[in-house]
């Protein structure tokens, strides 16, 4: 019985931990269409950046779900302080501006490598 105990407070203990790990970096490209249209390819979030600098609840859920496919980020979102363009993010004194584009847009025309 205790040896039961024992697998089941590792699952309720270790699961949440494992779901919840560390991501380097996250590939935003659901938009792929629109961006295409505006000449720039899909943006690399490095998360892992910002999980030094930031706390996880900072973010979650207040700007973004912690569910990758609620999040409906897009750049008129951004530009309505939605998202990366909030008050606490892009549209801040903290971060570099949402003008920016090849800070976080791959394939900008122009931009240095």
């Amino acid at each position: 019985m205790a040896k039961r105990y024992f697998i089941a407070l590792f699952f309720v203990l270790a699961v949440p931990a494992v779901s919840f790990g560390v991501q380097a970096e996250i590939k935003l490209d659901d938009k792929i269409a629109s961006m295409h249209k505006a000449g720039v390819g899909p943006v690399i979030f490095p998360h892992a950046k910002h999980e030094k600098v930031y706390k996880c609840n900072d973010c979650h859920p207040k700007i973004f779900s912690e569910k990758r496919t609620e999040n409906n980020i897009s750049m008129k979102f951004n530009m309505e302080g939605k998202y990366c363009g909030s008050a606490n993010c892009h549209n801040s004194p903290k971060a570099f501006a949402l003008f920016e584009c090849a800070r976080c847009h791959t394939g900008v025309p122009g931009a240095k490598k």
